[in-house]
């Protein structure tokens, strides 16, 4: 009945999986995608103009080519370009909102990471944003508690001479270590970037920041992205709720400590005051 169940569970969250990247991709894709088009081809009208501002038509000519204007002038538009596609302005079709694109898309709103330079700029798509993100929010915790819990049962067995608190502890942090370490050599792969740089997108990512400083730009990589977010993302949330309750026990228990000292100093300070005009009206006895 255990495995039974555990099917059922794992057949229900690949078929809500497929469901929710099917259709939220290809309606994304319809809302969004001839939108990126006249994006980019706005940013390229806006270059060629920056360009005839300054630029002396001649440089190509034998006599003009060799002159210092005429080489800073290549390597201004070189960085000029590079600029364009630094600040968000690309004029190269990256594909964002292609049917695959869109279903990278919908990885990031269902699992909340929101990578900040990927997102609708269409009124529609971002209507569409809202009310898909409050149906599959809640489908993809679901499915991530499932993913997660089953990734962390099968390695809890590991180190059966600790107890369960710090077994537990120990695996979720191990794990937690792998994911960003073999992400990290997965996307400097597919991806090129160094191998710190892959690691901070791998832990952003299952930290679910979403900086969007680095973003996978080619289609096996989003496609490995999505599979990494579902594996690991259960996996360190579990941690993080793990450390989150210890720390919370921690503070109860400093707090508890803090209140005990501090009614204690009261009790000593009203004890003191009560017994100063005891002390004094009994001085004056005396004298009398």
């Amino acid at each position: 009945m255990v495995v039974k169940g555990t099917v059922s569970n794992f057949t229900w969250c690949l078929v809500s999986l497929l469901a929710l990247h099917i259709v939220g991709g290809g309606i994304f894709s319809w809302l969004e995608r001839d939108a990126e088009l006249a994006h980019y081809e706005r940013n390229r009208d806006f270059y060629h103009k920056m360009r005839e501002m300054y630029e002396f038509e001649h440089c190509h000519e034998p006599f003009y080519k060799h002159m210092d204007f005429c080489k800073k002038q290549k390597e201004f538009n070189h960085q000029l370009k590079e600029f364009f596609e630094r600040s968000g302005n690309e004029m190269k079709d990256r594909g964002m909102w292609t049917f695959f694109g869109s279903t990278f898309f919908v990885s990031t709103l269902v699992t909340t990471l929101g990578y900040g330079t990927f997102h609708p700029r269409t009124p529609s798509g971002q209507l569409f944003t809202v009310v898909f993100g409050l149906v599959g929010i809640p489908v993809m915790g679901y499915v991530l508690s499932q993913v997660g819990g089953f990734i962390i049962d099968t390695w809890l067995p590991m180190c059966p001479v600790l107890d369960m608190k710090h077994r537990r502890i120990l695996v979720l942090f191990g794990l937690m270590v792998c994911f960003i370490l073999v992400g990290g050599m997965a996307f400097v792969l597919l991806e090129g970037w160094t191998y710190i740089e892959a690691c901070y997108f791998s832990a952003c990512t299952l930290m679910m920041i979403g900086f969007g400083d680095y973003l996978p730009s080619r289609d096996i990589s989003r496609l490995v992205t999505m599979v990494f977010i579902v594996l690991g993302l259960g996996v360190a949330a579990s941690l993080i709720a793990l450390l989150q309750f210890g720390i919370q026990i921690r503070g109860e228990h400093f707090a508890s400590r803090l209140n005990s000292w501090y009614g204690a100093v009261i009790r000593d300070c009203s004890g003191n005051l009560t017994e100063s005009p005891r002390n004094q009206a009994g001085g004056e006895e005396t004298r009398l």
